[in-house]
């Protein structure tokens, strides 16, 4: 698939975004010469000198001579991103637990570790966090350019937020980010999960080639993100595609939100734990692999018919409302069981997607499917450096702009224009 890639722009202001569109132009191809650059991004060979200068001696990308057999003269230099330049850590913040990684700039995981707590008491989570982040510092060997947070929404406050066991019930805004940064000294950014998790599919997993997708966010509840362009749609407040108090069953199942019916009430982790009358911290210690070829599991084969049906109902929706190029589906829940529910959920509802000549795969499940919360949380300071979008998808909580420094004034420094 063709995607579309950034152009640079030639007025002098436009440093830092040239230098975000080169950066991310390497990110996507791995590696790629410096006249290669020029030919996509349409900026002067030497402007595009001048950056990768800049972005060298800062770090964050390596250089090396291209392998070409039988050549005369010195081959080619081409760049890379530099694994090395840094990490993030990500946290990912679901009822009752706490997770968190240290990744770095390529989206390789370097050390996680996880506490559980009681997400009611912000204070308590404050304190899970900080711990966490203790732990991960120690095993970082090179800068932490910031800490991302990844939570179930909505954030922004509605009559729905914060209500209910799959989200962080009883809390009632942010400030514990705030309080977080204090205590940590390091640059604090927060999104909704599933926000999170799209981030972390467009710059590391399966949506690195795409520019419009749907992403489904699979853990104790459900959420969705639409992204159109590498930016997410937000909707009036902030709020769009919250497909999980989407009404799917007239007088269903009664959710928290004060609705009946509601989609999350039949495909998340809390709707299994319920259906099988254990705690939702156990259910990720479940055998799925061995419950699926197992028929005396009859409670769990019931529901997983009932969520199957439910997520074909949800993938119709979403394409014939939004018409992505396909869904792919994340989040904290295993990954055997989502591919059971998919193969399940089949032969899927016909839509304007069905049957499209060349229309790819209707839906995509992620790579890093238990870690997609973790690394979209992680992915949140790098976005901002990483990516050309002005429109970022994440709150920014920073106290002051240390990536607009790196990319913009530092670089600017050394004259020339970019």
């Amino acid at each position: 698939m063709k995607r579309n890639i950034s152009r640079g722009a030639t007025q002098q202001s436009s440093a830092p975004y040239n230098r975000r569109v080169v950066l991310d132009l390497i990110r996507q191809q791995g590696s790629i010469s410096r006249k290669e650059i020029v030919d996509v991004v349409e900026l002067s060979p030497q402007t595009v000198a001048n950056i990768t200068n800049d972005l060298e001696a800062i770090g964050l990308i390596v250089a090396r001579r291209q392998k070409v057999e039988n050549s005369r003269g010195q081959p080619p230099i081409e760049f890379t991103l530099n694994p090395d330049a840094g990490a993030s850590i990500g946290i990912s913040l679901e009822p009752g637990s706490a997770s968190a990684a240290l990744v770095n700039l390529v989206g390789d995981v370097l050390a996680r570790c996880k506490v559980e707590v009681d997400t009611r008491d912000s204070n308590r989570v404050l304190a899970a966090m900080v711990l966490l982040v203790g732990n991960l510092r120690r095993s970082a060997s090179g800068r932490i350019w910031g800490i991302g947070v990844a939570m179930p929404g909505p954030l922004v406050p509605t009559e729905i937020s914060f209500v209910g066991p799959t989200v962080l019930e009883g809390w009632s805004d942010m400030s514990v980010l705030d309080d977080l940064r204090d205590a940590v000294n390091l640059p604090v950014f927060y999104s909704v999960d599933s926000v999170a998790g799209a981030l972390g599919e467009t710059l590391f997993g399966m949506a690195r080639a795409m520019d419009n997708f749907f992403y489904m966010h699979f853990g104790m509840g459900l959420g969705g993100t639409l992204v159109v362009n590498r930016a997410a749609y937000r909707g009036a407040n902030g709020n769009a595609t919250e497909i999980g108090h989407i009404p799917v069953v007239h007088g269903g199942t009664p959710c928290y939100c004060g609705n009946t019916g509601c989609l999350e009430r039949y495909v998340s982790l809390h709707s299994l734990a319920e259906a099988l009358s254990i705690d939702d911290r156990g259910v990720h210690e479940l055998p799925f692999a061995d419950w699926i070829s197992d028929a005396s599991q009859t409670a769990f084969h019931a529901w997983c018919k009932q969520a199957a049906a439910r997520l074909r109902d949800a993938i119709g929706i979403i394409e014939n409302m939004l018409d992505p190029r396909t869904i792919i589906i994340g989040g904290s829940a295993p990954k055997v069981l989502v591919e059971h529910l998919v193969s399940l959920a089949q032969p899927l509802l016909k839509s304007v997607r069905g049957g499209l000549s060349g229309g790819g795969e209707r839906i995509l499940l992620s790579q890093k499917q238990e870690d997609s919360s973790i690394l979209g949380a992680a992915v949140l300071p790098l976005y901002d450096m990483l990516a050309p979008n002005i429109d970022v998808l994440q709150h920014d909580r920073r106290a002051e702009a240390d990536m607009a420094e790196l990319l913009g004034q530092r670089g600017a420094a050394r004259g020339g224009s970019l």
